[in-house]
């Protein structure tokens, strides 16, 4: 179909009589959705205890948060375990977690995993001069453990059952990460757990110090084939200290990954800021893990994936998705949460072209056509009572001219300039038939 014959069938049909309405609803439309889709200005992160693991990367993703203009409050709680459960309220207003435990498969249904970051070794360290060989041994003794609803006291708890010891055949002391280390400094306690990642300054200030003795599990490999969701572990050594020779064996432990979760529906303009910022600051070596081991996907297998992390994790260093290198953070955002809309919009396209509809062009083309044509109507029923002043004529040359060089030729146009020139026997006459 040639564009003439696409302007005479628009005539017929008069859709380009409302396409001005339609380019302002359109327009509103995406005002409407730029402002309802933009990253938001607010939100929340629930960490763990102060000074702890989760609390420490709280604070990094809420410096790196504000640098885009997003405010974070920051919710310290003792018990980790909630921590979950909080994310997965819609109520509850909290939209980023974190959480280093087993996860009941389909439990949460509102929440994804944003990876996991790093590896936190349950740390058993023996105080000074106690010569113990297995936690069997530890009946009688004073254990600092940590506070019920914990992650790190499921873990402590679920390894000391395996051994037989429970509160009936020794003292549990619970304490909070900083009351720990203090105590198993000063010696009011025999045993302290600690699970914390290794690059932890309290648990690493401990260990390079030796006032306290680390615990080596020598049957690590059994207890992790008990509960599934831990791993084995080894500090090599000397990995605290080579000048002290700290420890001075190989130190098996237990462990579990440490991951941040997040409501299932956060803005992608946050989750790809967070997802960058994990991978600067995570892709390192640790103690128990090899460089670009984190973060990851691969190890909290009974939360859902967040797609976009995903990619981010597995592409190389310095990759920064495509919107987010182009535009604005805002902009890139707005663009990133309507990315399925814009798709349906352009398939629609397509398919409506390849049905043979109007392009948006000729839509507007024929749109300028129908006005012109509805000035051509008003000035012939005008001639027809009077003659023309010379500022009405001029207007009929400028129509007569839209239509000679857009080769938009209109039969209705053409006998309406001849009739009105014919009225007014003035300057203007049709130059196309």
């Amino acid at each position: 179909m040639t564009d003439n014959a696409k302007i005479e069938s628009l005539e017929k049909i008069n859709i380009y009589r409302f396409f001005p309405w339609i380019c302002l609803a359109l327009a509103i439309a995406l005002i409407i959705a730029a402002i309802v889709n933009a990253p938001p200005k607010s939100v929340s992160i629930e960490a763990g205890p102060k000074g702890g693991f989760f609390d420490t990367t709280a604070h990094l993703l809420k410096a790196k948060l504000k640098e885009k203009g997003i405010t974070v409050t920051v919710i310290n709680s003792e018990e980790t375990l909630q921590i979950i459960k909080h994310v997965d309220d819609p109520k509850s207003g909290v939209d980023i977690g974190f959480i280093a435990h087993e996860v009941p498969v389909g439990k949460y249904q509102n929440i994804k995993s944003l990876g996991s970051i790093t590896m936190d070794p349950l740390f058993i360290y023996l105080r000074q001069n106690l010569k113990i060989d297995s936690p069997a041994d530890f009946a009688g003794l004073r254990l600092g453990v940590g506070p019920l609803d914990t992650g790190g006291r499921v873990v402590t708890d679920a390894v000391l059952d395996l051994y037989g010891i429970h509160p009936g055949n020794a003292t549990y002391v619970p304490l909070s990460l900083l009351e720990m280390a203090d105590a198993i400094e000063k010696g009011t306690v025999d045993v302290a757990f600690f699970l914390q990642p290794t690059n932890n300054k309290v648990v690493a200030r401990i260990g390079e110090s030796g006032v306290a003795t680390l615990m080596s599990l020598g049957r690590a490999e059994a207890i992790i084939k008990k509960y599934g969701y831990l791993h084995h572990l080894t500090i090599e050594p000397g990995a605290f200290s080579l000048g002290k020779d700290l420890p001075a064996t190989p130190i098996q432990m237990i462990g579990i990954p440490a991951t941040v979760i997040a409501k299932d529906n956060i803005h992608p303009a946050v989750v790809t800021e967070i997802a960058l910022t994990l991978k600067e600051a995570f892709r390192a070596p640790t103690l128990v893990t090899s460089r670009g081991a984190f973060p990851t996907m691969d190890l909290e297998r009974d939360l859902d994936s967040d797609t976009d992390a995903e990619r981010i994790y597995k592409s190389g260093t310095g990759f920064v998705p495509t919107l987010y290198k182009i535009f604005n953070f805002w902009i890139a955002g707005v663009l990133d949460k309507i990315a399925l809309l814009l798709s349906f919009v352009l398939s629609a396209y397509v398919f409506f072209s390849f049905m043979g509809f109007p392009s948006p062009y000729n839509i507007w083309k024929g749109g300028t056509a129908d006005r012109h044509l509805a000035a051509l109507e008003n000035l012939h029923k005008k001639a027809q009572k009077k003659s023309l002043s010379t500022n009405e004529l001029k207007k009929i040359r400028k129509i007569e001219a839209y239509f000679n060089e857009s080769d938009g030729t209109s039969k209705k146009a053409t006998q309406l300039i001849w009739d009105i020139t014919k009225k007014n026997k003035g300057p203007t006459s049709p130059h196309h038939t």
